[in-house]
């Protein structure tokens, strides 16, 4: 009987030696071809940055009230932008915007914030920073650097919002998800047609589990906060 079952976890050595380089194989090639799409996303980002500039908002902490006066800031500084923007400003139109204003702009935040009773202020940065992929109606924009404009709020230690400021995809609407046929067809005008139609291409990243690694996942980048905004740092 034991030379039997010898022969027989003998016969069956080369079929798990196969399973097993097969799965490596396979997990190989999952890999790679992640890599590959990470790769192309980030030159994607890297020919759609100059044509953007972000807007990026770090609350003070993840207390609720500083959460929302997060929001009411943001919503206090978009409508002085529209209000003070020329018409149909370009990118570095609102670059020189934000630039020129950007002592009142934080005043205007600042008398905001001491009205409502917090003790901090508000900082304006125009920066160039890393984001997540991140989607706006049916456009998906792939992580990579992006020029911003970066407002922080006291310590700016807590979750943080953002959309685009140029082209406007800046919704005050959280259930709003058509983009302004203005801004997309602005960046239209301004983006080879192969990396526009790459923007439209909004399907899902593929997440593959295995049951023999449950802890496995391709799912790429580090997951983005919350409400939207990416982690701080």
């Amino acid at each position: 009987m034991d030379s039997i079952s010898g022969r027989l976890f003998r016969a069956d050595k080369p079929w798990q030696l196969y399973l097993a380089v097969s799965m490596g194989c396979f997990l190989l090639a999952v890999l790679l071809s992640q890599g590959e799409l990470q790769r192309q996303r980030e030159n994607l980002a890297e020919r759609l940055a100059p044509h953007v500039l972000r807007f990026h908002i770090l609350a003070d902490s993840d207390r609720k009230e500083d959460q929302q006066v997060k929001l009411e800031i943001r919503s206090l500084i978009l409508d002085y932008l529209k209000r003070h923007l020329p018409e149909h400003a370009g990118k570095a139109d609102t670059i020189a915007c934000l630039d020129e204003n950007r002592l009142e702009i934080e005043q205007l935040a600042d008398r905001y914030l001491e009205e409502r009773g917090f003790d901090y202020h508000a900082n304006l940065q125009l920066t160039n920073c890393y984001f997540p992929t991140r989607s706006y109606g049916k456009l998906t924009f792939p992580c990579g650097r992006y020029d911003a404009a970066r407002i922080t709020l006291g310590k700016g230690d807590g979750h943080n919002w953002w959309c685009v400021l140029y082209p406007q995809f800046c919704f005050l609407d959280t259930a709003c998800t058509d983009i302004p046929q203005e801004s997309t067809q602005m960046l239209r005008q301004e983006l080879a047609k192969g990396d526009y139609l790459a923007l439209e291409d909004n399907r899902p990243d593929i997440k593959i589990r295995f049951f023999l690694l449950p802890r496995f996942d391709t799912a790429g980048p580090p997951a983005a906060s919350e409400d939207g905004g990416m982690p701080n740092g």
